[in-house]
């Protein structure tokens, strides 16, 4: 039997290494080898996993999610409010795929590149390409049904509408940042045709309805399983596009087995069972032992989003770490902030993004091209990241 510590950085070594292929899968066998290696019970950690009503209302509601994004997809409500706003060259480049990432479909990043070759046909291709990934990923970064916000409030026990509260200024910044590197030398155009915003809402309503259903149940009411909320919610949403949508049960049935999706709540099962072998293992005292700071908590969630293309495992890692060693039951919302953040900017950036991978292939480019453009805007939102945690460190 190897030390806790040792076990969990051969496993995660192997996760990294094959993090690109089907995550559930190897997590499984991840938490599987690594409780053999550190002596834990597996089936300990199987039955707390099948056990805990939370995690089996959240393996539903990442099964519901994507069903919603391929309903809003195929009954084309999402192109027809797209097209209702009628917004200007640069806050189309800009808008089209943040609005596009709400959809949480596999492959989603080709729904929106054609938009942004067609208005932003006289751009650098690699540019085109840094837009699509870059402005993709804004709202999701603070969107209550990213499947990757909603685990970060499990993990770390803060009400998910506070995390996104707090997440809003970086939001802000990174937008501006993209602005101001990739967009704010577009050449405009002058929008012609009829703009509908009441149509424009209308179709918006499936996307946001299930968290402000959540919203007010979590705030009025208090239940033992607060996710319970955000599964009405999206089961009215669903039933809500269907019907805007004229889509029937039939449809829903077929956009299940499109987007295959069983595969993502055996995501979320994995990682908790990877989690509980990880906590059982005593892995997280003994790196916590270590007496990391955030620093370097913020410098290790950049390089596991980067070396991953994730952001479920990391933050599943770094949070026990962090709650053990400060011998805390709530994470901080400050050092949450600064290390969401890191993790979702070298999520952003690595060729093994998905997102990443499919728009540079899509305008037959490559990743050497596209990273000296999307560079810019990650690394300055980085380093303006440990900046203003030094400022924060410093004063407080």
């Amino acid at each position: 039997m190897l030390p806790a510590w040792l076990s969990f950085i051969i496993v995660i070594a192997i996760v990294m290494v094959l993090s690109k292929y089907e995550l559930g899968i190897i997590l499984s066998l991840g938490a599987i080898g690594f409780a053999i290696l550190a002596g834990t019970n597996i089936l300990q950690s199987l039955i707390n996993v099948l056990t805990d009503p939370s995690i089996l209302v959240l393996m539903v509601i990442v099964a519901l999610i994507p069903i919603l994004g391929g309903l809003m997809e195929e009954s084309g409500l999402m192109m027809e409010m797209i097209q209702k706003m009628r917004v200007s060259k640069k806050t189309s480049l800009m808008m089209m795929p943040a609005l596009f990432g709400l959809l949480p479909v596999p492959g989603g990043a080709l729904m929106s590149a054609p938009i942004v070759d067609h208005i932003g046909s006289e751009e650098d291709i690699n540019k085109k390409v840094s837009i699509n990934v870059w402005f993709r990923h804004m709202l999701i970064l603070i969107y209550p049904l990213s499947s990757s916000l909603i685990v970060a409030s499990v993990l770390t026990t803060i009400n998910l509408y506070i995390l996104v509260i707090a997440l809003l200024p970086s939001l802000i910044v990174m937008w501006f940042i993209g602005y101001y590197i990739m967009v704010q030398k577009v050449t405009p155009f002058s929008e012609q045709g009829e703009r509908d915003l009441k149509r424009a809402f209308h179709n918006l309503l499936p996307i946001i309805i299930a968290p402000i259903i959540d919203f007010i149940g979590r705030t009025f009411f208090n239940f033992a399983v607060p996710e319970l909320f955000l599964l009405v919610g999206l089961i009215f949403s669903i039933w809500l596009a269907s019907r805007f949508g004229n889509m029937s049960l039939l449809s829903v049935k077929d956009i299940s087995k499109r987007m295959k999706i069983w595969r993502f709540p055996f995501i979320i099962f994995s990682m908790f069972l990877f989690l509980e072998v990880f906590i059982l293992s005593g892995a997280p005292e003994e790196i916590a032992s270590i007496n990391l700071s955030v620093f370097l908590f913020i410098l290790i969630g950049f390089f596991l989003g980067f070396a991953t293309g994730r952001i479920q495992l990391p933050i599943s890692i770094l949070v026990p770490i962090y709650l053990v060693q400060y011998t805390v039951l709530t994470m901080s919302i400050l050092d949450f902030v600064f290390i969401y953040t890191s993790i979702f900017l070298g999520y952003l950036i690595t060729p093994i993004h998905p997102c990443v991978a499919y728009s540079t292939e899509y305008f037959k480019t490559n990743f050497k091209e596209v990273v000296k453009i999307l560079g810019k805007p990650t690394f300055l939102s980085f380093i303006i990241l440990i900046g203003v945690y030094w400022g924060v460190f410093l004063f407080i």
